[in-house]
């Protein structure tokens, strides 16, 4: 026998209940609660906006044709871009004034970097010049060796400005001037460039 809660449900149920069904199974009329309903209208208002602010109203004259689609968004993702830039740390960091670090902490940095990056090709793989002795293709002054590092030469020496901070080719650099001299390194090669003490 059926309980008045039992009782009480399906006589809202059948009161929901739509007229149609599908292969027997039928289906409450259940809408969505008005808040949820508020958020969507808001949303299609929002938008009759949003078309016409970004795709009717802006000037998009001074984009190029392939941009015009975008409107707006691509000037503002370009001034907001500019305003990025500008508020970027400006380095002052000077390639043709360097001066040599000398403190064992950048040293051993130094170090590190000559092993991963340098010592392949510089130290036992003799393919470059010898960094340990007093022959130098492109001068041994500091200014010449970050130079070279950064920017590579013509001898085939890659440049590594585009992997290696300016902090690290400096550490680098004064590892190879301040340690690296007369240093074994397992490079076989002969003596190239010029001799300087």
């Amino acid at each position: 026998m059926a309980t008045e809660e039992q009782y009480d449900k399906e006589t809202i149920d059948s009161k929901l209940m739509i007229d149609h069904d599908y292969d027997g199974i039928k289906e409450l009329d259940n809408p969505p609660p008005a808040w949820l309903m508020w958020i969507f209208y808001a949303t299609i208002v929002w938008s009759v906006f949003y078309v016409f602010y970004y795709h009717i109203y802006y000037d998009d004259s001074d984009l190029p044709d392939d941009l015009k689609v975008y409107g707006a968004q691509i000037s503002e993702y370009n001034t907001k871009m500019d305003e990025a830039i500008a508020k970027m740390p400006v380095s002052t960091f000077d390639e043709n004034n360097i001066t040599l670090l000398n403190d064992a902490e950048n040293l051993d940095k130094g170090l590190a970097i000559y092993n991963q990056s340098c010592n392949v090709c510089h130290g036992i793989g003799s393919i470059g010049a010898n960094l340990s002795d007093e022959y130098w293709i492109y001068g041994n002054t500091p200014n010449n060796v970050f130079k070279v590092i950064k920017h590579g030469a013509k001898n085939g020496m890659i440049a590594y400005e585009s992997q290696m901070s300016d902090e690290k080719i400096l550490q680098l650099t004064s590892y190879i001037l301040v340690k690296l001299k007369g240093a074994e390194t397992g490079n076989k090669k002969q003596a190239e460039g010029d001799k300087y003490e």
